[in-house]
This record gives structure tokens, C-alpha cells and sequence, in this order.
């Protein structure tokens, strides 16, 4: 005979456990007691999304929701010092406002005073500056300038198209189009490009 699974909700415990380490945690990896109600609605989703797992044959219900709600604290603790979002590195928002000028009778936010070259080095998109950016598309003009008109339509085509729509462009095999761009590279690496 199966035995029906009892649906259960939060109980007056769940609910004073969550509250409790909720205010418990303010002060501790950044969180203020701004947070409690976010800490708190965190804490009671997982507990929701956790207990129809609960089987009364292994816990009484009052430990399986202690160690669920101790792991959730301990994971919102570990996610907000990771190194990434560590929030003891954050010295300023970008959003306040700097004074400058001769007499610091200016004021810009933060945020515009960050370059777009800054910003995408920071997020790994560019490893290069512009004026970087620019002297390697010189440099690459001219050598291509140089190739002979097979590499040279090569070199254009892979600007703009993937390897699969250079090759339906030109009407040639991927196989045939991949040597050309062999030989396309063989021509860049002798001249340390």
C-alpha cells in the first residue's frame, strides 16, 4: 500500500528560525539590516523548494528545517565573499558623486569618469587599447594589402562571415577554404604579426 506523501508548509518554528538567523546575520559579510527581509525571503524559498524532499522516516521535521536553513545561511555567506562580489573590496559606489576643477567646484558620478577601454579590459572584451586596436588594423591592412588576391578575399571574408559562409561565398569547400586560411596564417606568423 503507498503511503501519500503529507504536504507541509512553514511552521510557527520554520518562521521564528528564519527570522532569527535573518537578524543574526546582520553585521556579518556586509549585510546590513537592510537585508533582513531579502535574507528572510531567501531563506523561506529554499526551505519551500527543499521540503517536499523531507521524509519524517529520517529527521523529525524541526532538524530537517535547521540544517536547511543553517546551509542557506552558510551559503549566503560563502556567495557574498567570494572574490568576486567580495563586498570588503567595494571602497565607493559608482554612482557617488566626484568633485573636481581647481577648486573642486565640479561634479561628475564616478561612472563617466571610466573609460569604455577600461571598462572592456576589466570584463575581459579587450585585452588591447584603442590606440592599440588601431595600430594592429594597420599593420594588418598592410600586410593584407600585400597577400596575394586569393588570401587577400580570404582575410576580408573572415572580417565579417563565419569559416562556413566565407566558404559558400566563394563557392569552395570548407576543406579547401581551411587550407587557405593555413596559408593565410603561415603568411602572418613570418611576418610576426
Amino acid at each position: 500500500m503507498k503511503t501519500e506523501k503529507k504536504n507541509y508548509g512553514i511552521s510557527d518554528y520554520a518562521e521564528n528560525l528564519i527570522q532569527f538567523k535573518a537578524r543574526q546575520i546582520v553585521g556579518t559579510a556586509g549585510f546590513t539590516r537592510d537585508d533582513v527581509e531579502d535574507l528572510e525571503q531567501d531563506m523561506r524559498l529554499d526551505l519551500l523548494d527543499r521540503l517536499p524532499k523531507f521524509d519524517p522516516g529520517k529527521a523529525k521535521y524541526n532538524t530537517f528545517v535547521s540544517r536547511i536553513i543553517n546551509r542557506k545561511v552558510c551559503n549566503l555567506i560563502r556567495h557574498r565573499t567570494q572574490e568576486l562580489r567580495d563586498y570588503r573590496c567595494e571602497d565607493c559606489s559608482l554612482h557617488d558623486v566626484v568633485e573636481f576643477g581647481e577648486n573642486g567646484d565640479e561634479e561628475i558620478k564616478r561612472i563617466d569618469t571610466i573609460s569604455q577601454d577600461e571598462h572592456d579590459f576589466r570584463w575581459g572584451k579587450n585585452l588591447l587599447s584603442s590606440e592599440d586596436r588601431l595600430d594592429l588594423r594597420l599593420d594588418i591592412s598592410l600586410v593584407v594589402s600585400k597577400l596575394p588576391p586569393e588570401l587577400q578575399n580570404v582575410a576580408e571574408l573572415l572580417q565579417t562571415m563565419s569559416v562556413t559562409e566565407a566558404a559558400r561565398e566563394l563557392g569552395i569547400p570548407r576543406t579547401t577554404f581551411y587550407g587557405r586560411i593555413k596559408k593565410l596564417r603561415q603568411t602572418f606568423e613570418e611576418l610576426e604579426i
